[in-house]
C-alpha cells in the first residue's frame, strides 16, 4: 500500500471477473464491471486536484458519510474516471452536498429523483463529455459514462444509499447508474447554463440537478417557432407533474433540453433566453377542468388556481432552464423534470496544485501577448486552491509606442485565459485589471 493512502486495503486475485463478483456480493458495485482502485490509479486521480487526500469535501447522504478526496478517487477510479477529470467529480460533489440541493430527501425518497450533471466549459470535448447525438444515453463518451457513474457510487459507497433500505425509490431509473452530459455552446443563442449561473466561458463548471428522468417530445407540426414553443410548455405541464403535488410552483427547476436546429429557431424568436422562459411560463399552465372534481377540490385547497380558471406549474420563468444540446434530427426535445424539492447548484472546477516552474512558464507564453506591443503583465494574486489568476496590466505611460496599442484588457483577457488554463492544465478564472479603466 502506498504510504500517501490512508484507506484500508483488499488483496485479490488478478481476475477481473472476480473483482466484478467480489462488488456484486459485497454491495459495493452497481451491476456492471468496476475497474480495481489500486494505488496506482487512485494516486494518479489524487494529483489531478489542489485538494489534500484527507480533505472532506462534505457528508454525503443518506447516512452522512465523509466524503475524503480520497474516498472520492477510489469510488472513481472503479468508475473508470481519468485524472483530467478526477476535478469534475469533485465539482459535482460539492455542488451535492450544499443544503439547496437538498440531497437527503433526494437520496430517500420514493421517486425516482437523482442528480443529473450538465457540463460548460472548455474541457468537453478533450474529456469527452456527450453533447450532440445521443449525449443523454448511447453516445458512449468516457468523460459521461464516468463522471457521472462516480457521483453515484460515491453515493453508494460513502453515502449509505441502497435501494430498499436507505433509498425507497419505487422504481428509480436508468440515469441512477450516472448521467452525465454537456452543453452544446457553440449552437446556442443565448447564454450558456453556466454564464447565466454567473461563471464564464472559459471556466469548467458542473450544475446538479435533481432530475425525475428523461421526458421525450417530438414535433413536426408546428413552422411558427412561437407555436412549437406553445406546445413545449402545455407538454412540461402534464397533470400528474410532483408540481401539482406542491402548495406552491415556486420551487425546483424544469430542464429543457432543445436539440440545435430547435434552439436556432427559437433564437430568432426570442432574442434573449429571458424572453423564451418568460414565454414558457406564461403558457405552462392547464384549465383546471382538465382534473376530475375531486382533484379540482384538492388544487384549489391548495389555491393552485388563478382567477381564470388556470392551474401554473411554476411561478418563475427562470425555474424553466433551457440547454441546448442533442443531435441534428431537429424534430426533438427532452425535459428533465423536477422533483420540485431541490434546487440546481452549479461548482467550478478545480485543477491540479501549480508549481511555481509551471506558473512561471504559463506567465512568460502569456507575457509575449503584450510584450511586443511594449506591455507587461504583473502577477497579482495565483491561488492554485481556487483556481484563480489576478494580473494587471502595464501598459506604461500610454503613449502609442507603449500602450496606447494595446488591445483593451476585456479583449485580452480571453486570450491570456486560454494560455494559462492549457498551460496549467486545468479551467481557472482570470482577472485582468487595466489601468485605462476606470
Amino acid at each position: 500500500m502506498s504510504d500517501a493512502l490512508t484507506s484500508p486495503t483488499l488483496e485479490i486475485d488478478d481476475d477481473p471477473e472476480a473483482f466484478f463478483e467480489l462488488s456484486l456480493a459485497e454491495g459495493w458495485g452497481d451491476g456492471a464491471p468496476l475497474l480495481p482502485p489500486t494505488d496506482e490509479r487512485v494516486e494518479a486521480l489524487l494529483e489531478a486536484t489542489a485538494l489534500a487526500p484527507s480533505h472532506v469535501i462534505g457528508k454525503l447522504p443518506p447516512r452522512h458519510g465523509a466524503a475524503t478526496v480520497e474516498l472520492v478517487a477510489i469510488n472513481a477510479a472503479m468508475a473508470g474516471v481519468e485524472p483530467a477529470a478526477f476535478p469534475l467529480v469533485v465539482a459535482a460533489l460539492e455542488a451535492l452536498v450544499r443544503p439547496e440541493l437538498n440531497a437527503i430527501a433526494l437520496t430517500t425518497t420514493t421517486s425516482s429523483v437523482h442528480p443529473a450533471l450538465i457540463v460548460n466549459g472548455p474541457s468537453r470535448d478533450k474529456l469527452r463529455i456527450d453533447y450532440g447525438a445521443g449525449c443523454l444515453g448511447g453516445a458512449a463518451g468516457r468523460g459521461s459514462m464516468t463522471i457521472g457513474r462516480a457521483v453515484s457510487l460515491c453515493l453508494r459507497n460513502v453515502g449509505g444509499q441502497r435501494t430498499g433500505a436507505t433509498s425507497r425509490s419505487v422504481f428509480g431509473q436508468p440515469a441512477r447508474f450516472g448521467q452525465c452530459f454537456a452543453e452544446w455552446e457553440e449552437r446556442s443563442p443565448w447564454p450558456t447554463l453556466a454564464e447565466r449561473q454567473g461563471f464564464t466561458r472559459e471556466q469548467d463548471v458542473v450544475t446538479l440537478h435533481g432530475s425525475k428522468g428523461n421526458f421525450p417530445v417530438a414535433d413536426t407540426n408546428n413552422d411558427d417557432a412561437r407555436d412549437l414553443a406553445y406546445m413545449l410548455a402545455k407538454c412540461i405541464a402534464y397533470p400528474l407533474s410532483n408540481y401539482y403535488l406542491e402548495l406552491t410552483g415556486d420551487c425546483g427547476q424544469i430542464v429543457v433540453v432543445i436539440n440545435p436546429m430547435w434552439a436556432a429557431r427559437f433564437g430568432k424568436a426570442f432574442g434573449r433566453v429571458e424572453s423564451f422562459q418568460e414565454y414558457l411560463r406564461e403558457h405552462a399552465w392547464q384549465p383546471i377542468e382538465l382534473w376530475r372534481p375531486a382533484n379540482q377540490e384538492v388544487l384549489r385547497k391548495k389555491n393552485r388556481v388563478d382567477t381564470r380558471g388556470r392551474v401554473y406549474l411554476v411561478n418563475r420563468p427562470e425555474q424553466l432552464v433551457p440547454v441546448v444540446a442533442g443531435g441534428l434530427g431537429s424534430l426533438h426535445a427532452m425535459f428533465l423534470p423536477s422533483w420540485c424539492q431541490s434546487e440546481m447548484q452549479s461548482a467550478a472546477v478545480h485543477g491540479a496544485t501549480w508549481t511555481a516552474d509551471l506558473l512561471d512558464a504559463a506567465l512568460d507564453e502569456a507575457r509575449a501577448l503584450v510584450r511586443s506591443d511594449g506591455a507587461d503583465l504583473i502577477l497579482v494574486e495565483a491561488d492554485a486552491a481556487t483556481a484563480r489568476v489576478v494580473l494587471r496590466l502595464d501598459v506604461g505611460d500610454e503613449t502609442c509606442a507603449t500602450g496606447a496599442c494595446v488591445m483593451p484588457g476585456e479583449a485580452l483577457r480571453p486570450m491570456i485565459a486560454d494560455v494559462l488554463a492549457r498551460r496549467l492544465r486545468g479551467a481557472l478564472e482570470v482577472r485582468l485589471i487595466d489601468p485605462r479603466v476606470g
